[in-house]
């Protein structure tokens, strides 16, 4: 039976994480909430692929892109915005104390949105074990250094494992294999914080280290970036492109296609698009989904809705229940 993560969000503390019996728990500072299910899409664990759209982002960030400095020590950002790891540049990130694993944050944005502050994550896994079921969690300070609050998202991965339990069943697991990007998104912070508020982030990780098989999963392709006024925009596949996604008032919007690789029927398939800088930080994001089903070795069409950051790249996460 899959495992679902059932990520939720808190304003001071979280609730303990509870492992499936056979996986290895690593937790880098703290503990995530969650719950059993048969869902590999939650926020906690959706598998996705890479894309990028223009020159400059290097596979969407593979490490520290560009000469980005380790989170654990912290970021600054670069000399403006389109090369700049970390915005608001001067913000402060870094691991919790005492921290430790196979990720690495290597770049953040943080906004102010409509209903309140939006961050945006990306890292990479510099180990040599998958993160499966990944989490992030974030703990805001001011700039006197009194905390504003916790809050916690799943990640947003990459690749497919097939893990067998216990009882010599075998169930799916959406993970990050070693070096694969994952995002994430945390935008239901409180709405009375803005972005002049913060002065440091400080953020830790959970995932499980399952001993398990890649395999092959869900694939993005044929991905066109759709502005407002200027028609479509081919931005590639999730090997390269050269599209600029443009930057219409109107916004900016993604089709294409999923194919399911896997070896059963899919249902409900979702993506997930984040328009990222020339460095690979990611700007904002998108959203599609349906109730259909996908058979395996079909394909899923969507078109997402609509992001007022477009950037010059682009990393889109697939998923699906089984």
């Amino acid at each position: 039976m899959l495992t679902k993560i059932l990520l939720v969000l808190a304003a001071a503390a979280l609730l303990p994480l509870a492992c499936s019996s056979g996986t290895q728990e690593i937790d880098a500072g703290a503990h995530g909430g969650r719950d059993g299910g048969s869902d590999a899409r939650s926020n906690g664990g959706r598998a996705g692929t890479t894309g990028v759209a223009g020159a400059g982002v290097a596979g969407a960030g593979a490490g520290s892109p560009d000469g980005g400095s380790d989170a654990a020590g912290g970021i600054n950002g670069g000399q403006d915005d389109d090369d700049a790891l970390i915005v608001p540049q001067g913000l402060q990130v870094s691991l919790e104390q005492g921290g430790a694993g196979v990720l690495d944050l290597y770049a953040l944005t943080l906004r102010d949105g409509p209903d309140g502050l939006e961050l945006y994550a990306a890292l990479t896994n510099d180990g040599d074990v998958p993160a499966c079921d990944a989490a992030l969690k974030v703990t805001l300070y001011d700039t006197s250094g009194q905390p504003l609050g916790n809050y916690i998202n799943g990640l947003d991965t990459k690749s497919f494992y097939l893990y067998t339990l216990p009882d010599a069943s075998t169930t799916i697991a959406a993970c990050a294999a070693p070096g694969d990007v994952t995002m994430t998104e945390i935008d239901t912070m409180a709405s009375n914080i803005s972005v002049a508020d913060v002065g440091q982030v400080v953020y830790y990780y959970s995932y499980f280290a399952l001993d398990a098989v890649l395999i092959d999963g869900l694939t993005v392709t044929q991905v066109n970036v759709v502005t407002g006024n200027a028609g479509t925009n081919d931005a590639g596949t999730s090997d390269a492109g050269t599209g600029d996604a443009g930057t219409s008032n109107a916004g900016t919007t993604y089709t294409g296609t999923v194919l399911n690789g896997l070896d059963q029927l899919v249902t409900d398939p979702s993506i997930r698009i984040f328009p990222l800088n020339r460095v690979g930080r990611p700007l904002g994001v998108a959203g599609g989904s349906d109730s259909s089903q996908v058979p395996a070795g079909g394909t899923w069409t969507f078109q997402t809705n609509t992001v007022d950051t477009p950037g010059v790249g682009y990393a889109a996460f697939p998923a699906a229940s089984f």
